[in-house]
């Protein structure tokens, strides 16, 4: 599977070939850090890009203040491009049951392409114009993971406007897309075959991507 992923990125690297500037750390803000799932080791973490280019294939890395790697100690990386603009949800491994709220560490954000690297002081005051309320994780929610046969998706700030809902397998292959202006919604899996795949949710500039497993 590994040797899938890698062949994937090697056949797109031409596509970011007009991204290759130098990544603006700046223009980027870690918005939260949380929804910790201690069954699956996984963690939620949002980053708003304000750059003019995207981030390819972004792998997020979370230190805590003793200099301990809470997460991604393994180089998950995120599929897919962190464009310019977009707020990202991802889903990345973890070491740690919870999330104090007085948290203080280090967040990585390295694009795999480029191999530009930055890191952000966390907790992290946003100056590049975000409205705060898009830092909510909880406006997206995707449950039960691990999946027998339905995967239900709350969209608690949909608010009448239409959702892209795709779902990929690990080579990045899409398998299924949804359109939907519900906020509370369920997709039988159909004849999808056992195994991990990332579903995304994309509304206005926000996209949320999961990790799920399908059982």
């Amino acid at each position: 599977m590994k040797k899938i992923v890698l062949l994937f990125i090697t056949l797109t690297i031409i596509a970011f070939e007009s991204n290759a500037q130098t990544v603006n750390c700046s223009s980027f803000c870690v918005l939260s850090i949380g929804n910790v799932d201690s069954v699956n080791n996984e963690l939620d973490v949002t980053i708003y890009n304000g750059d003019t280019n995207h981030v390819n294939y972004p792998t997020i890395i979370i230190v805590d203040a003793l200099g301990d790697t809470i997460a991604n100690k393994t180089d998950y990386f995120y599929l897919f491009a962190h464009l310019a603009g977009d707020t990202v949800t991802q889903t990345i491994p973890c070491y740690v049951n919870s999330i104090p709220t007085s948290f203080t560490g280090t967040v990585y954000l390295i694009d795999r392409i480029w191999n530009d690297t930055c890191s952000f002081a966390y907790p992290m005051t946003c100056t590049v114009g975000i409205n705060d309320a898009v830092a909510s994780n909880t406006s997206f929610l995707v449950f039960p993971n691990p999946v027998s046969d339905i995967i239900n998706i709350h969209l608690s700030e949909l608010k009448n406007n239409t959702a892209t809902i795709n779902l990929y397998d690990t080579s990045a292959r899409l398998v299924k897309t949804v359109l939907t202006t519900e906020t509370t919604l369920s997709i039988e899996r159909g004849d999808l075959r056992s195994g991990v795949y990332f579903i995304q949710i994309r509304t206005g500039n926000r996209t949320l991507t999961k990790k799920i497993v399908l059982e």
